[in-house]
């Protein structure tokens, strides 16, 4: 009971002080208007956006998922981990950067995708968009009810629904600004938290230890975690897995209205560029090679298996725990709140955006008023957070891991038809529309098809992101269209958009 008071009294602690946060943000900003809910009056300096990006891609996923890589691929699994989900990142500036130059009133990548190739593909986009979202969110939830499962015995389902509710609700209230300030305070967190527990579990673990441990992994057939790559850094299901990290993290990058909503935040497009860039490689990719190893070294060296962790998603918690006891423990429930609560906020934001601009401006209320939209804003994030905690709820024992995989394939096909859309004027609207669902349905069709569940995986994630550009690519010469990206310059949203707009242009 003192350990479920103990889980509750933490969940109780920083919900206040997020959402007191919020409250200010709200009291002392414009908030009616949509511009400054959305965009954060696209005023944002350089400090605040590195430290927004670095925090929504610190996930669940980059702590107790890359912890899991390293359980199964063994030294390369972390490192596999980290690259494979930069490589989008690094792809995205130059995306953003385009987009402010080429669109720069716009605020959502839908209207983008509605300006150049119609409302049919946007509204498909719209779709992925708004599935991958939630996906994102329903992960910082599950990791987050996981850690206070595992450490404080608190029940899976109420942890999860409630982690849901809490992020959506400092969103409703100060929309991106508010995900970008409590950003900011959770970044202070994170980094203080990781530069005190990750010295004592090394020093507890032994680096000798853990290389023995792993190297005994590849010889004893008997040892519960035999692996004999475990020491290879470039063993094949390592890279294996790298390669679709890149695919996963390239939907949950180029989809995810939240990181063209932080983009578009930024002061200036050289503040969005070194931002993104220190955020992301300098400050970001170390986070995953950390705990692979650390927890994938850990795993073995304390000899676990599935009989101890029904899950391997939760060997993070059980390390800290067991390794550093009740302070080990609330650390790393905190950092997992941390992380877990900033992503999903992050994502909220950009799902507000989309809701509020391509959904309900566009087809619920045409001659909605800012004020009108705005409101709309706020409630539609209540009612995502509520269907995101009762998603969340239902995942109790499934591996982050693993559905972060499968969502590659859900969500790489139509990267694509983004990515060349911005580039090539003879790119058209109906090829655009074979790639993206050639690309999903192939996927699909591999990963259910292909009896091997070492490579099916595999070959559905490539195919999902690679065949669309394919088809783009050789359907190109066959296009007589030629598409003028001058008439995006030109385009104006019917909500005011702040004076900083007018300097992205100038930019």
């Amino acid at each position: 009971m003192g350990g479920n008071l103990l889980g509750y009294a933490i969940l109780l602690i920083f919900a206040t002080i997020l959402i007191l946060i919020s409250m200010f943000i709200n009291k002392n900003n414009q908030l009616s208007k949509v511009d400054e809910l959305l965009t954060a009056g696209r005023g944002m300096p350089f400090g605040f956006i590195a430290a927004s990006v670095f925090v929504a891609w610190v996930w669940s996923g980059s702590l107790m998922g890359a912890g899991e890589a390293g359980i199964w691929y063994g030294i390369s699994g972390g490192f596999n981990y980290a690259w494979g989900a930069a490589v989008p990142f690094l792809l995205f500036i130059p995306i953003a950067l385009r987009l402010r130059k080429i669109m720069p009133s716009s605020t959502t990548y839908i209207e983008f995708i509605r300006e150049r190739f119609g409302v049919k593909l946007a509204n498909t986009f719209l779709i992925f968009g708004l599935g991958l979202i939630m996906y994102v969110c329903v992960m910082q939830a599950v990791g987050i009810a996981y850690a206070f499962e595992y450490t404080f015995q608190l029940n899976f389902k109420v942890t999860a629904f409630l982690a849901a509710l809490l992020f959506s609700s400092f969103i409703a209230i100060a929309g991106l600004r508010g995900s970008i300030y409590n950003s900011l305070f959770q970044f202070f967190v994170i980094l203080i938290v990781i530069f005190i527990t990750i010295p004592f579990l090394v020093r507890e673990l032994g680096i000798e230890h853990i290389y023995n441990s792993l190297l005994t992994s590849t010889r004893d057939t008997t040892d519960p975690n035999y692996n004999p790559e475990a020491l290879n850094f470039f063993n094949t299901a390592g890279l294996r897995y790298g390669l679709s990290a890149v695919v996963v993290a390239m939907g949950q990058v180029l989809l995810s209205q939240s990181y063209y909503s932080t983009a578009y935040a930024a002061s200036s497009t050289r503040n969005l560029f070194w931002a993104y860039l220190i955020g992301t490689v300098v400050a970001w990719m170390p986070i995953p090679i950390i705990f692979g190893n650390i927890i994938g070294g850990g795993f073995t060296t304390l000899g676990l298996s599935s009989n101890e962790i029904a899950v391997d998603t939760g060997a993070a918690p059980y390390i800290f725990h067991f390794i550093l006891g009740d302070f080990g423990a609330i650390a790393f429930v905190i950092l997992i709140l941390m992380t877990g609560i900033t992503t999903g906020g992050n994502g909220l934001a950009g799902l507000q955006a989309m809701f509020t601009l391509d959904v309900y401006k566009r087809y619920l209320n045409k001659k909605a008023t800012e004020v009108q939209q705005t409101k709309f804003g706020r409630i539609i994030i209540l009612v995502a957070g509520i269907i995101i905690g009762l998603c969340a709820m239902s995942l109790d024992g499934v591996s982050l891991l693993m559905i972060d995989i499968f969502s590659g394939i859900l969500f790489a096909a139509p990267a694509a038809a983004l990515i060349l859309g911005l580039w090539l004027p003879k790119l058209n609207t109906k090829v655009s529309f074979v790639s993206v669902f050639a690309g999903l349905i192939a996927g699909l069709l591999a990963f259910f098809i292909i009896p091997d569940d070492e490579i099916n995986w595999f070959v559905g994630n490539m195919l999902s992101l690679f065949l669309p550009f394919i088809i783009i690519l050789v359907g190109l010469p066959l296009s007589r269209e030629k598409f003028n990206f001058e008439v995006l310059e030109k385009y104006e949203p019917d909500h005011q958009i702040s004076d900083k707009a007018s300097e992205v242009k100038g930019a």
